[in-house]
C-alpha cells in the first residue's frame, strides 16, 4: 500500500555534542636529540677524513692499501698518527649510524655510544703514549707542526665522543615513561569502549516523543482543496418542509 500524500515523515534529533570529527592516531615518539647526534658523527667523520688526507699528500695513491689493512708497506714515516684499517671500520660505521640517525631509528643512540667509545679509548691511549713517554715521543708530539695538527686531531674525536655520551645521558628518557595521549574528540570516550547509543525518538520505553523538527529549504505540505461533489452538483444542506 502506497504511503499517503503528504504523510508524515520520521525525524531524528542530532546527537549531544554534534557530529565527532575523526582524527589521526597520535604518532609514535622519535627517539631524542638524533640530529645532534648525526652532526657530531658528521663531524668526526671529517676529522678521519683529514688524516687520511695527509697520508695520500705523503705517499700518494699507494697508501689506499695500507688504509684498508691489505698491507703495511706505506705508511708515512716520522708521523704521529696514521689512518689505519680501523679507522676504515670506524668511518664506515660511522656512515652507517649516521643514515641511521636521520632515518629515525632508535638504536643509534646506544650503537653510537658503543662504537664512539672504543675509537675514543684508542685515540686517548696514543694521546698519553706520547705525553708520557720518553723524550722523543714526547718532542714528536708537537714538532714539526704536522704532528700537532695530527695529534689535536685526535683530541678532537675523543671529545667528539665524550659529548655524544653526555647527550645520549641527557636526553634518555625514564624507564616506563610514555607519551602523553591525545585528548579524544567529542563525542567519543576518552578511554576504549563505544559511547552509549542516543534513543530511537518516539520508540516504547525511552520516554515522550520528540516534535518533528522543521528542516531548512523544506515547507510543511498543504492540504488539498475539496474535492468538487460527485456528478456535477452541487450538495446543499436539507430544507425544512414549507410550512402553510
Amino acid at each position: 500500500m502506497a504511503p499517503p500524500s503528504g504523510g508524515d515523515t520520521m525525524s531524528y534529533a542530532p546527537p549531544v555534542g554534534g557530529f565527532p570529527t575523526p582524527q589521526r592516531a597520535p604518532a609514535g615518539a622519535r627517539p631524542a636529540a638524533l640530529p645532534g647526534l648525526a652532526v657530531l658523527m658528521i663531524v668526526d667523520v671529517l676529522l678521519e677524513l683529514a688524516l687520511l688526507g695527509f697520508d695520500l699528500i705523503k705517499q700518494g695513491a699507494a697508501y689506499l692499501p695500507t688504509a684498508l689493512g691489505i698491507n703495511y708497506d706505506h705508511f708515512v714515516r716520522d708521523s704521529a698518527v696514521n689512518f689505519a684499517a680501523t679507522d676504515t671500520a670506524f668511518v664506515v660505521a660511522l656512515v652507517v649510524l649516521i643514515v641511521g640517525a636521520f632515518s629515525g631509528a632508535g638504536w643509534v643512540r646506544g650503537a653510537g655510544v658503543a662504537v664512539l667509545g672504543v675509537s675514543a679509548y684508542g685515540s686517548a691511549m696514543v694521546e698519553i703514549a706520547q705525553l708520557t713517554g720518553n723524550q722523543y715521543l714526547s718532542h714528536a708530539f708537537g714538532s714539526p707542526v704536522s704532528n700537532l695538527l695530527l695529534n689535536l686531531d685526535l683530541i678532537l674525536q675523543v671529545m667528539i665522543a665524550l659529548a655524544f655520551v653526555l647527550a645520549v645521558a641527557v636526553t634518555r628518557r625514564p624507564a616506563g615513561a610514555q607519551p602523553a595521549a591525545a585528548a579524544a574528540p567529542v563525542g567519543y570516550p576518552a578511554a576504549g569502549g563505544y559511547p552509549a547509543p542516543f534513543p530511537s525518538q518516539g520508540a516504547p520505553g525511552y520516554g515522550a516523543p520528540v516534535a518533528p523538527q522543521p528542516v531548512a529549504g523544506y515547507q510543511t505540505p498543504v492540504a488539498p482543496p475539496a474535492q468538487p461533489p460527485a456528478y456535477g452538483y452541487p450538495s446543499q444542506p436539507p430544507q425544512a418542509p414549507p410550512t402553510a
